[in-house]
């Protein structure tokens, strides 16, 4: 029960301290132990939603920093999303975005919609980031549109026979905007002598609805993905996505009641660091990595991207890598300020680190990231780690 779980909360507020959110705010209700009394209120009867107290539980990046040092187990993050269903079929999730959230639902529609919107509304050949699926900030904007959606370039079956067969799932951004990144996957699984199978029918996983609280939307999409990619022929299913990761390894158990695909599902760098072998060039760059909160906290994966990069450059370790760069998934939506203040240090500490390339996991924190670089006139480019492992690769 989730006034159970509520209960759990001693309300001794070490969660305030480690909170990005909090940090900024400096406002206790934007923070974990603040989301939970006004949640448990809420239940109790003695609090009414309100517009303040739906922006209240959208702001939480969900990051799980909160969980990771909760001396009672606490999982704030899993009782704000409890209140963001509760949300969802009430008159503060208007039509519209329920419209769009279903629109993933039926990709060839998701992608008329999003293309029609771009014509329309940006002639200048941009689209607005939340279009891509529902999660913006501020005035910061997508690359160009793909010409061919990495599922439209691809055919289902890629390099086959080999000893290793990998499923790869590909995710929003990347299908319809950031195409280089799955072709850098697609060339570095090639030349590791994998097998790629890319189920044409894979579709949206789902995170951007979660988000929303539309938890019969997602397990709509989580069916359609898990009959979609037959994992059992299937050695790993690898996520370049970690919003993709985690909600297949965490929430798929949750909203369709498969345990077994967890076990599957990897990130592409734990794959790749943990069970393959390969030749590669010492690249003359330096490089610093910027931790995305739903891989190292998520996940667990911080150990395996390092170990590619010091492998192939010269690593530099940037301070404070763990800490969000600011985009924080709706968060960049509701409060674009709030992102920028968080923002801020990332981009401090990363021109500390005077590293040429800036290397993250992350499609979303590396549009960010681009972004805040770019507005701060700072030259460095900022690439997934698989890009860089790819550069490196000796064929």
């Amino acid at each position: 029960m989730l006034i159970d779980e509520i209960k759990d909360c001693s309300k001794c507020g070490i969660c305030r301290a480690v909170c990005p959110v909090f940090f900024i705010v400096n406002d206790e209700v934007m923070s974990p132990r603040g989301r939970i009394s006004l949640v448990e209120a809420l239940i109790e009867g003695n609090l009414s939603v309100s517009d303040r107290y739906t922006d209240i539980i959208r702001s939480c990046i969900k990051c799980t920093r909160c969980a990771d040092v909760c001396p009672s187990g606490v999982r704030p993050e899993k009782i704000v999303q409890s209140a963001r269903e509760m949300l969802y079929n009430t008159t503060y999730t208007s039509k519209t975005i329920k419209e769009i959230l279903r629109s993933t639902l039926d990709r060839g529609r998701f992608r008329n919609y999003i293309v029609k919107k771009f014509r329309e509304d940006k002639p200048d050949n941009t689209v607005p980031l939340w279009f891509l699926p529902l999660i913006f900030h501020g005035n910061a904007y997508l690359p160009n549109l793909a010409e061919k959606t990495v599922l439209e370039k691809y055919p289902e079956d890629v390099n086959n026979g080999r000893k290793q067969k990998v499923g790869l799932f590909i995710g929003c951004s990347i299908n319809y905007s950031n195409t280089d990144i799955a072709d850098s996957a697609i060339d570095v699984l090639e030349k590791l002598e994998i097998s790629i199978f890319i189920p044409k029918d894979q579709t949206c996983c789902g995170v951007p609805l979660l988000f929303y609280g539309d938890v019969e939307g997602a397990k709509e999409l989580a069916k359609v993905n898990i009959k979609a990619f037959k994992y059992d022929d299937l050695d790993a299913i690898l996520t370049i996505c970690p919003a993709c990761g985690i909600t297949l390894k965490q929430e798929y158990n949750r909203l369709v009641n498969d345990s077994d695909l967890k076990t599957k599902v990897y990130d592409i760098s734990e794959y790749i660091a943990k069970f393959t072998s390969y030749n590669t060039r010492k690249l003359d760059i330096s490089v610093t990595y910027h931790d995305p909160c739903y891989l190292r906290l998520g996940q667990e994966v911080l150990a395996e991207p390092r170990k590619i990069l010091k492998g192939i450059t010269d690593y530099i370790e940037m301070k404070d890598a763990n800490k969000c760069c600011g985009l924080g998934g709706t968060l960049g939506l509701l409060h674009p300020e709030i992102s920028q203040k968080i923002g801020e240090d990332k981009l401090k500490n990363i021109a500390n680190s005077n590293a040429d390339i800036v290397a993250t996991g992350c499609p979303g924190c590396i549009l960010f990231i681009r972004d805040m670089l770019k507005k701060a006139e700072i030259n460095k480019k900022v690439l997934h780690t698989v890009q860089i492992l790819q550069k490196s690769l000796l064929d």
